[in-house]
């Protein structure tokens, strides 16, 4: 074995050796509310409003019609780039003033539909009309009214492209050596747009 490879299988050993694996997320039972098909039917939109200097992420945030009614009350959210709801709303859970929690999908009613996959700093951009979401740790996919179209099952989903997702039962998470999270896999397999597995050339 000549030098160069010698060298390359030491790389590659440091590689593989400096992967800080993430633990798995705690087990949680968190309750959801499935969105229902005569609120995907309105066509009335709801306003974020604050009452606070500015509408800025963070921001304690209710929702109200176009006669100013609130419909999602204060108390509960703080903004989280939704400015109009339509069918379902982005938010932070915000119990209390000073703690944040879980990013989370509300309905117009403020049911919590899902928690958000975070991508990029914000909510998970949606690919093929479908965005990643979870539920008590899982993940499946929903489509642009909140209904979730693939249950939230797989351990981890990439999102779709070209009618097609890869998604597993069984993942570990590490950061690399550029501090990016990368999800690893012996169980990978592609579902299409219904949720069914698919057969790769």
């Amino acid at each position: 074995m000549n030098l160069k490879n010698i060298l390359y299988l030491i790389l590659l050993l440091l590689g593989s050796s400096c992967k800080n694996y993430l633990e798995k997320e705690p087990p949680t039972n968190y309750e959801y509310h499935a969105i229902q098909s005569a609120d995907t039917a309105r066509d009335a939109i709801l306003y974020a409003v604050t009452d606070e200097e500015h509408l800025q992420y963070g921001a304690n945030v209710a929702y109200v019609d176009a006669q100013n009614d609130t419909i999602v009350p204060f108390g509960k959210f703080a903004y989280f780039g939704t400015d109009t709801m339509q069918y379902y709303a982005n938010v932070i859970l915000h119990p209390n003033d000073s703690t944040y929690g879980r990013t989370v999908g509300i309905d117009r009613y403020g049911n919590i539909l899902f928690d958000l996959v975070m991508f990029d700093n914000g909510p998970d951009y949606f690919r093929e009309g479908l965005t990643r979401v979870k539920q008590n740790g899982k993940m499946g996919f929903a489509n642009n009214k909140g209904e979730i179209v693939i249950p939230c099952q797989y351990d981890y989903a990439r999102g779709f492209h070209n009618g097609k997702a890869e998604v597993t039962y069984e993942a570990s998470k590490y950061f690399d050596l550029d501090e990016h999270m990368q999800v690893e896999s012996d169980a990978w397999f592609t579902i299409n747009k219904k949720g069914e597995p698919v057969k790769t050339p």
